[in-house]
């Protein structure tokens, strides 16, 4: 029987992105072969006519009207509710600002498929993406670190076969319907990130597994606007400090959350290491300056 695949997305004013995504989702090799697509959109009050531009080029597509405050956990749990109400075997969570390579599905579906005949059902497989100018690694899994202390590092593919991880980023997962199942939809207390790499976990705690599939899948542009309060030494502290606790950054509710959910029982530790990094770093740009 050909698998369907319920496949999430949630945009907000990037219309050529989105229809970029949407159109290589279309062209996959297998589709309608080797697997189903049915594609659930949720345009969060766009006002660059994104909505209806994928009306008119995919009318296939379910478009759902968002609220215009959702962000990417909130259009991604609506994209979520609707593809419930279909059958599916399994479902794809994809960013409107990854290109999927031609053959992206049908490599995650193989692993996912060989690692269900390993005894792995309860599976989010991520397709690793890569800077499409410089080939190198833009978003994949996360690694916990060694130590009581809860740490991820970032972490891409092995080529030759899956690589299993601690946790993912939301841009390109194939999650299996028994991982559905087992944990339902995303945490509705998270407000634009976390809800994924919270996912991971949340799997991981129910039995379930997340890997990397083997090599890269798409390809996705880096986001250095979204780690300026790190890397930038122009800031003020306090400019720093408001962009690490913007949504775009840790955002203190859900980085509470988060912590207080999976970092045990040294969480609160865990917790601080990036607000003390923060201070340390900034002191070594200012220090830099001043030699």
């Amino acid at each position: 029987m050909i698998p369907t695949i319920a496949v999430l997305l949630t945009c907000f004013n990037r219309r050529a992105k989105t229809l970029n995504a949407l159109e290589a989702l279309f062209k996959q090799n297998g589709a309608n072969a080797a697997f189903r697509l049915n594609v659930f959109l949720v345009d969060d009050g766009s006002s660059d006519g994104t909505g209806d531009a994928v009306r008119e080029a995919f009318p296939q597509v379910h478009v759902i009207d968002g609220t215009g405050g959702l962000y990417w956990n909130g259009g991604m749990r609506r994209a979520f509710e609707g593809a419930l109400e279909y059958p599916f075997d399994y479902m794809l969570w994809l960013n409107d600002d990854t290109d999927l390579n031609d053959d992206a599905i049908l490599r995650l579906l193989e692993t996912s498929q060989m690692l269900a005949q390993q005894g792995h059902y309860k599976t989010a497989v991520f397709g690793s993406t890569c800077d499409p100018l410089t080939g190198e690694l833009t978003y994949g899994g996360f690694q916990r670190r060694k130590g009581p202390i809860l740490r991820l590092r970032h972490v891409g593919p092995d080529l030759q076969g899956p690589r299993e991880v601690t946790t993912m980023a939301g841009n390109c997962v194939l999650v299996s319907k028994a991982a559905v199942d087992a944990i339902g939809n995303l945490e509705p207390k998270f407000y634009h990130a976390w809800g994924d790499v919270d996912y991971g976990m949340r799997l991981r705690d129910a039995g379930g597994s997340v890997w990397l599939a083997p090599g890269y899948l798409a390809q996705c542009d880096p986001n250095p606007a979204a780690q300026r309060w790190r890397d930038d030494p122009s800031l003020s502290l306090r400019d720093r400090l408001a962009q690490m606790n913007s949504f775009r950054g840790l955002y203190p509710p859900d980085w509470l959350l988060f912590m207080r959910r999976h970092g045990g029982v040294m969480w609160s530790l865990a917790w601080a290491i990036p607000y003390v990094q923060l201070i340390t770093r900034h002191l070594k740009f200012k220090l830099s300056a001043s030699a």
